[in-house]
């Protein structure tokens, strides 16, 4: 009796330890476990993920076809951008626009500036000109678009160290003034000799102040 009630004991407590190892076996090779419609939803999630086809992929892929023109939405984590986002490196912009103070051109076609100059951000007026993306950089949208805050300014042969230099050694003759293409005013003061010196000096600190311009409206060239 003692040998059979020892066997029964060993019976019993091997019991749980077996369906231990056999849940953890379960639990390493589900797809020995699982139904056949378990195992359906599990192979083409492995297959995508495999092949790099999943829903971002397929979305990003779509997005990057034909610089993202099509139907399909753009997607953030994609690799490309808007194209509305690029810096201005990868863009070929026109030249803004002068509409000569015309406001209602202005309003017409919703781009280029009234007026150019200026010396401080305040003074400088901000419009939208047409950039178009080069041709080898991939992006997402319209490949030409407007951009807004050009700033309206334009540079010409005009130097201020030349002018200022024209205007202490020979502005008594009106240099300086038909440098800035004042053809008028630099008549006036050839003919008075400067007016008699004092519009000489008159002019130099006006240029030191910057308040004697191009009279096209453009800025001082920075390139010496």
């Amino acid at each position: 009796m003692r040998i059979f009630y020892g066997i029964l004991a060993f019976l019993v407590a091997s019991r749980p330890g077996a369906q231990a190892i056999q849940a953890r076996s379960d639990k390493e090779q589900p797809q020995t476990v699982v139904s056949g419609t378990a195992v359906q939803s599990v192979v083409p999630v492995q297959a995508q993920l495999g092949s790099g086809m999943g829903p971002s992929s397929s979305s990003s892929s779509a997005s990057s076809s034909s610089g993202g023109t099509g139907n399909s939405a753009f997607y953030p984590l994609g690799p490309n951008v808007m194209c509305s986002f690029l810096p201005r490196d990868f863009l070929d912009c026109k030249e803004p626009v002068d509409h000569r103070e015309n406001a209602t051109a202005q309003q017409e076609k919703k781009y280029g500036c009234l007026k150019f100059g200026g010396s401080t951000y305040e003074e400088v007026e901000h419009a939208m000109v047409w950039c178009t993306v080069f041709a080898d950089i991939e992006c997402y949208g319209n490949r030409t678009f407007l951009r807004a805050g050009v700033p309206c300014v334009r540079y010409t042969d005009h130097y201020f160290v030349t002018t200022l230099i024209y205007s202490m050694l020979l502005g008594f003759l009106g240099m300086d003034r038909f440098c800035l293409g004042q053809t008028g005013t630099a008549v006036g003061k050839l003919l008075t000799m400067g007016g008699v010196g004092v519009w000489w000096i008159i002019d130099v600190i006006l240029l030191i102040t910057n308040n004697l311009l191009p009279e096209d409206g453009s800025n001082w060239n920075p390139y010496v």
